[in-house]
């Protein structure tokens, strides 16, 4: 057996889509929810995201003539934060275009909402009301704490840049400085000043964010799924302007069937060597990292680019099989 078909065979095995199926509540009610069982599998994916242009992580308003980026200090390094809310923002709404896109190709004679309309008995209207049944509100559930929010099943870490600051981020003083004129009311008859220019700091091209993200209760649909979506983040883009910025290269370096017995703040001690020393860490040869199993011991982990690839070509497949049982339980329920 192949690396690629280990590594599909080691998710497939233990990830049914059976938690994925809503159900009736209880008999003679229309009302539906996802089973309360769980799988007891958890998904970790790990990896290196890199800036492939202009980047603005923020996390806040600034003020109107501003944009500056949120700084930390670790490890004796003030780095740049990527905070985890706007990783999983960017990758549910990717998410989200991908989950209509499969379901109008697996079900080629109607569009999507009206698939969702028989599937989960109720309209789609992501972001502003969950409906907490379909695939997509299951895996990201809200960004908004007492609105879905908790009952998410993926789970993102915040992140930060291996670079510090004063090598990764183009701030008001340095050459790479950003002034756009502000002309909107501006006194022509005036000397420009801080009131006719809007200054804002981004981060460059070619800085590294290690990133943790876990999957709890999870399928194999799902981990394709995420797969699948980061490479849609990383073309529509991070942060502020993300529609022309904050392009990204996302690198896998490992995928367990487990929790990570490291943190990213590891990875960032790691890096402090340089790049290939965090790489090595994830050797597919030699691995020297572990991830721990639900049930204890080390839990099984691939780390072959190749593998990562395999599964995320499972998508289409497994995504499928997710259709079919939701149509069958439809037939059930009539």
């Amino acid at each position: 057996m192949s690396n690629n078909e280990s590594a599909i065979t080691l998710f497939n095995g233990k990830s049914g889509l059976e938690v994925l199926v809503p159900r009736q509540i209880a008999e003679n009610k229309k009302e539906r929810a996802l089973p309360a069982s769980y799988n007891g599998m958890m998904i970790c994916i790990v990896g290196i995201k890199t800036t492939a242009g202009r980047f603005l992580p923020v996390s806040h308003e600034g003020d109107s003539n501003e944009t500056y980026i949120d700084k930390v200090e670790l490890l004796g390094t003030r780095r740049v934060e990527f905070i985890a809310r706007k990783q999983k923002g960017i990758e549910r709404r990717a998410h989200m275009r991908l989950f209509r896109d499969l379901t109008e190709q697996t079900i080629v004679d109607q569009p999507w909402q009206d698939s969702f309309r028989a599937w989960f008995g109720r309209e789609c209207e992501i972001p502003n009301d969950l409906c907490t049944l379909c695939w997509n509100d299951s895996l990201f559930g809200s960004l908004v704490a007492g609105k879905g929010a908790t009952f998410s099943r993926v789970r993102y870490f915040d992140s930060y840049s291996l670079e510090s600051v004063d090598d990764c981020v183009a701030m008001l003083g340095s050459e790479e400085g950003m002034a756009i004129g502000n002309t909107v009311g501006e006194n022509l008859s005036e000397k420009r000043g801080d009131a006719s220019l809007h200054y804002y700091e981004y981060v460059k091209a070619g800085t590294h964010f290690p990133f943790i993200t876990i999957i709890e209760n999870a399928t194999l649909l799902d981990l394709a799924g995420l797969l699948q979506a980061t490479k849609m983040a990383d073309v529509h883009g991070y942060g502020k302007y993300s529609t022309n910025h904050g392009k990204f290269a996302t690198e896998v370096l490992a995928v367990a069937a487990g929790m990570p017995h490291f943190s990213v703040l590891d990875m960032l001690a790691w890096g402090g060597s340089g790049l290939g020393e965090l790489r090595s860490h994830f050797d597919p040869a030699k691995p020297q990292v572990k991830f721990d199993a639900i049930t204890g011991g080390e839990a099984p982990s691939v780390y072959q680019p190749s593998a990562f690839d395999a599964l995320a070509g499972t998508l289409s497949s497994q995504f499928k099989l997710y259709a079919s049982e939701l149509s069958k339980e439809i037939t059930r329920k009539k």
